[in-house]
């Protein structure tokens, strides 16, 4: 990583790096100052001056083999901007799975392709969340089966909601939005499963029919895990579909009012 300018320091390490056979991204920071100092000239062209800032990179770096592709253009202030979304897809396309997995739900979410990706490492927990349900459909009490869904799909729509970066109800953020996007937002603001509860009619549905598959002999308590599988299940992409379209839609009225308050 280089800051404002390439060093000799930079290229000693770049080449210490290649001297072990190992790869590597080169990475120029505070781009947002460039900018800054640049864009209030006359002629002024920012694809001209990130060229060449690459290239002046490029150059310093040319006996190591370096490609255009490894360097990384970024603002710690502006990670929506430059190359910064392209360097996180850059470093979890060689890390293994679960590095990946990690690095992704532990991002703050500034694009809509780290909403995407991150909806779609969420999608991967729904069997999970789904199948505890299940085996807890098994259990022969009535009641129990239910509020423990109701309790697993709650926590985990919340877990959506922070991982895709949506705000908290009653927060500075969530004020400054607009009316039709606060109560997309409140949708999913309750802590509270009962309240959760009455706005999944299709749940409910399910869960009647759970209760009454548990009185079916023998077969009662298989009927009823499946049930409370499909239903959980089923709840849950409904939820994080709706929820990923939501930040997607968060995203852009928050870019669009910074935009017009510049």
């Amino acid at each position: 990583m280089a800051s404002k300018r390439f060093t000799e320091n930079n290229r000693l390490l770049a080449k210490e790096v290649k001297s072990f056979e190992k790869s590597f991204f080169f990475v120029r920071t505070h781009i947002d100052e460039n900018y800054r100092a640049e864009s209030w000239k006359d002629g002024f062209d920012e694809t001209m001056m990130l060229d060449n800032i690459r290239r002046d990179c490029l150059k310093n770096l040319k006996d190591l083999q370096v490609k255009d592709e490894e360097v990384f253009l970024i603002s710690n202030n502006d990670p929506d901007k430059w190359d910064f979304p392209r360097l996180i897809k850059a470093i979890n396309d060689v890390l293994p799975l679960r590095q990946k997995e990690s690095l992704t739900l532990s991002l703050t979410t500034f694009s809509k392709e780290l909403v995407a990706e991150k909806a779609e490492l969420l999608r991967g927990r729904i069997w999970m969340v789904a199948g505890a349900s299940g085996v807890g459909a098994v259990l022969p009490v009535p009641g129990v089966s239910v509020a423990l869904d109701l309790a697993l799909i709650t926590k985990e729509v919340n877990f959506y909601k922070s991982q895709l970066g949506l705000p908290e109800e009653g927060s500075k953020v969530f004020y400054g939005l607009s009316p039709g996007m606060k109560a997309r937002i409140q949708k999913f603001c309750t802590t509270r499963a009962v309240e959760l509860g009455k706005r999944l009619g299709t749940y409910a549905a399910g869960s009647t029919a759970e209760e009454f598959a548990r009185y079916i002999p023998i077969l009662g308590s298989a009927i009823a895990g499946s049930i409370s599988f499909s239903t959980t299940y089923y709840v849950l992409h409904r939820c994080l579909n709706e929820l990923e379209q939501t930040a997607m839609d968060f995203l852009d009225e928050i870019k669009a009012k910074a935009a017009g308050q510049y």
